[in-house]
């Protein structure tokens, strides 16, 4: 399975980030599922499937990271 997360959403189109760092694009109508930006897609090449688990875990880790920059100051 590749893991893909969202960088944005132009149109109809998720322009995803890969694992190695390239980008490619999906037409969101043939993803069956609700997308936003930060979203972790898992494909097998035919199918798309949420990933929430490393979504939840993805905003976790930022959250954590902005915390301890504002406790920084």
């Amino acid at each position: 399975m590749e893991k893909l997360c969202v960088d944005r959403i132009i149109g109809d189109i998720a322009v995803c980030e890969k694992e190695d760092l390239s980008r490619t694009e999906i037409k969101v109508s043939h993803i069956p599922f609700e997308i936003y930006e930060g979203s972790i897609i898992l494909t097998d090449g035919k199918a798309y499937f949420p990933d929430k688990s490393e979504e939840e875990e993805r905003r976790r880790r930022v959250i954590e990271l902005q915390n301890k920059l504002r406790n920084k100051k």
